[in-house]
């Protein structure tokens, strides 16, 4: 799936030989093949650049993308289909945001009127003074946005939802009652960042954020959109003040999370998951449908589903609390040790060799 028209613009057509050129790189195949879109090595289609990290290329590449930048291969470049090409490079991920750019941007609001002439906004949406609205975003009937947000190019607000003062919305696709509090940020760029021959690039982002029904997203909250396809939440979920969401993180139906929760890249989210107060999960891990992270817990690994974790990294909880129990119990005894030795230097007569 190519990047979405409604947030990005097509800007140039490079061919492989053009970006190979512009790398310094070689390449093998199809120096013609064009790229004018980009997309994920996993989902990728003809006209497509995209880029792959492994010394394997495989196979459903062969058939289906255009151009790939990638590094040196284990085997032979050979058997491509037509039109593909191969591009190699020691860096692929940041020649890939060198060269993406220049292949599309996000769209912009042009203009000095607030509100693009456009927009389709339904006449029962109410905005308050100090709205932004970008060119081809739609507002649907009974929503209502708050004084100073900025609601981007091309993003859809659904029926009868609230838009809190302040946020700031991009790439996004909200769907019916959902309620977004003041300050949050969705649809920005997520933190993808590859070292590269001249220091750390910034990877671009060209996927979206997807918001289901009667969702509710505390205030000062943060949700990226993906770097390909999408970042999802889906119906009911609720997202407590000041949680951040990466890019194409997956949260099933009515999940819930408590404050100053952090969700790493790619992880997938089962449905009526708990999270507690300040829970960290690393990236491309998956979280069970039905299961339960205690407060400050650290998930770095899959948790089952129905299962209850907590501690740092996190584990089931009965484990935790026997290892806090045990930890307790040698804390206690390294006390009392502490005390028989310090009794016994103190009870020690004076002197000693060569003392008077």
């Amino acid at each position: 799936m190519g990047a979405d028209p409604r947030f990005f613009r097509r800007l140039d057509r490079l061919t492989a030989q053009d970006i190979a050129g512009q790398l310094g790189s070689g390449l093998a195949g199809d120096a013609d093949s064009v790229a004018d879109d980009v997309g994920a090595a996993g989902q990728a289609e003809p006209g497509e650049l995209v880029f792959i990290t492994s010394p394997v290329l495989p196979g459903a590449l062969r058939s289906r993308a255009g151009i790939v930048i990638g590094p040196a291969l284990k085997e032979p470049v050979s058997g491509l289909a037509a039109g593909m090409a191969y591009i190699t490079h020691a860096s692929p991920k940041a020649a890939f945001a060198l060269i993406a750019p220049h292949i599309l941007t996000p769209l912009s609001h042009t203009g000095s009127e607030p509100v693009s002439i456009d927009a389709r906004i339904d006449p029962a949406a109410s905005l308050a003074p100090g709205v932004v609205v970008g060119p081809g975003a739609v507002i649907e009937a009974g929503a209502i946005i708050g004084a100073n947000a900025v609601i981007g190019p091309g993003v859809v607000v659904g029926e009868g939802t609230q838009i809190g003062a302040a946020a700031v919305i991009h790439c996004t696709l909200i769907g019916r009652d959902c309620r977004i509090g003041p300050c949050a940020v969705i649809g920005e760029a997520g933190f993808g960042i590859a070292p590269g021959p001249k220091g750390l690039v910034d990877l671009p982002h060209f996927g979206r954020v997807r918001i289901g029904n009667e969702v509710r997203v505390g205030a000062n909250c943060t949700i990226d959109r993906g770097m390909f396809g999408d970042t999802v939440l889906r119906d009911r979920v609720r997202i407590d003040n000041l949680c951040h969401i990466a890019h194409n993180v997956d949260v099933g139906e009515d999940t819930l999370m408590a404050a100053f929760a952090g969700v790493s890249g790619s992880v997938n989210i089962g449905r009526g998951v708990q999270f507690g107060g300040r829970v960290g999960v690393v990236d491309h891990v998956t979280i069970g449908d039905g299961a339960r992270l205690a407060a400050s817990a650290a998930a770095a690994k899959d948790v089952p589903p129905g299962e209850t974790w907590a501690g740092i990294p996190a584990q089931p909880i009965q484990k935790w609390l026997r290892e806090l129990a045990l930890m307790k119990k040698l804390n206690a005894a390294g006390r009392v040790d502490r005390k028989g030795k310090a009794g016994q230097e103190k009870n020690t007569p004076s002197g000693g060799p060569g003392e008077d």
